[in-house]
């Protein structure tokens, strides 16, 4: 990472006394974030430097900003190339071992589903698959056990189908509910509970009163994952012979991996959508890349321990979404990764990547530029009582800088926190100097 010297000295270049010290006043004496436990690291990608740090070495529980680190671990990995499936063939068999490829009859990547059109292609009449190689289990470490119905939380897996997810929808208040994929249709019913969920141990999904009464729903839920039910949902999607078995990996030279280019419009939709599913299915697709087996705790321990081996604060990682609270990171580890990725990708295309202040994603409605022209483009992170913002800043000369902005503990509204921040960031893009 390079030396870094001492804030106070790096702000000169940047902001007179009288600006650094309002904006200190503005950070550390504002009364919005003093209501819980804040903390802000300001970052020059140019000169290399801090240019100011409120409690910047402190750790906090990222949520969604986790997903900063799950974008440079797949930039870092997988190099724009996405492992579909491994496979081996025999005889009149087709051997699939997944690769926890997300993309898979996905409702919402249609376009980009490289591995459906490849098996329509495939000439064996039995398909056999097997996920003897996913050391993982369906939640991740600390995830919320009675959030198993909500579509923010779905179970994760070494073969997806249909994003492991069940569109719900209803087109007029008379029409009838239907259900995405249709295999799932006849597993509805009805109880006396508020418009749709999931029994908690089964795929039967449950619809009430105010379901019935609603003119227009769609909602997406959970299925319960399992291998026989990923089989069943192939052989009715293909009418296909599709079988499942416990098949080891086979040794490299018996065994073929099937890839196809990673579209930008997957990470689009992991950062500006804040997709919690993807963010997991990226990280064991690159615990498939590199180690053929899959393990979310094994591939965050290389990327930990190898490629962000320099950061100024060892980090906490669990999960590839933020889902998690047992995540801790400091703001200034968070900038030097954000950092990293500006080092690396271009500016074009890694702005079209984060949500865009007043224009896209989570950022749509906050952080709007003066013309319609964002100055803002971060992840935001958000769970109860947290809220992070990280990403670039760029100022009315057009200098780009990296800060990160992390909230934990907060009793009141996040609306009140997204108002202080976009005051001092709007302070920051007028007052910052080359």
């Amino acid at each position: 990472m390079g030396c870094l010297l001492p804030v106070a000295s790096q702000a000169q270049k940047h902001l007179t006394n009288k600006e650094y010290d309002e904006l200190k006043q503005m950070v550390e004496a504002s009364p919005v974030f003093m209501r819980g436990f804040s903390g802000f690291s300001l970052f020059d990608p140019a000169d290399r430097n801090f240019v100011y740090a409120y409690q910047a070495d402190k750790y906090f529980t990222p949520a969604s900003n986790t997903k900063i680190l799950t974008f440079f671990a797949a930039e870092s990995i997988l190099l724009g190339q996405m492992p579909l499936v491994t496979f081996a063939s025999h005889g009149d068999t087709l051997q699939l071992w997944g690769s926890g490829n997300p993309l898979f009859l996905h409702p919402d990547f249609v376009g980009y589903d490289s591995l459906s059109n490849w098996l329509r292609l495939c000439p064996e009449p039995v398909w056999l698959l097997s996920d003897a190689h996913y050391q993982d289990a369906r939640f991740g470490e600390g995830w919320s056990w009675d959030d198993y119905s909500f579509g923010y939380q779905m179970e994760k897996a070494a073969f997806p189908v249909y994003g492991n997810g069940v569109q719900i929808k209803k087109k007029t208040r008379l029409a009838p509910i239907k259900l995405l994929p249709a295999y799932f249709q006849d597993k509805l019913i009805y109880v006396r509970e508020p418009t749709v969920g999931r029994l908690e141990d089964r795929n039967i999904f449950t619809f009430g009163a105010r379901a019935l009464r609603a003119g227009e729903l769609e909602r997406v839920l959970p299925f319960r994952y399992s291998l026989p039910l990923a089989a069943e949902l192939l052989q009715d999607t293909f009418k296909h012979q599709v079988g499942y078995n416990l098949a080891p990996l086979p040794p490299a030279k018996k065994r073929q991996l099937l890839r196809a280019p990673l579209p930008d419009t997957m990470y689009r939709q992991l950062l500006q959508d804040s997709d919690n599913f993807l963010a997991e299915q990226l990280l064991l697709m690159c615990s498939a890349q590199r180690y053929g087996t899959i393990q979310t705790e094994k591939i965050i321990a290389y990327v930990r321990d190898t490629l962000l081996a320099a950061l100024p604060q060892p980090i906490d990682w669990v999960d590839g979404s933020g889902l998690s609270r047992y995540n801790q990171l400091t703001p200034n580890s968070l900038v030097l990764v954000l950092d990293q990725l500006y080092q690396r990708i271009p500016a074009e295309r890694l702005f079209s990547l984060f949500p865009a202040g007043g224009q896209s994603g989570t950022l749509g409605r906050w952080y709007e530029g003066r013309n319609g022209k964002p100055f803002i483009f971060a992840k935001t992170g958000t769970l109860r009582h947290i809220h992070c913002l990280s990403g670039y800043l760029r100022t009315a000369t057009g200098k780009v800088f990296v800060f990160s902005f992390m909230h934990n503990n907060y009793p009141d509204k996040i609306n009140d926190l997204r108002e202080e921040m976009a005051r001092v960031l709007s302070w920051l893009h007028k007052h910052l100097k080359d």
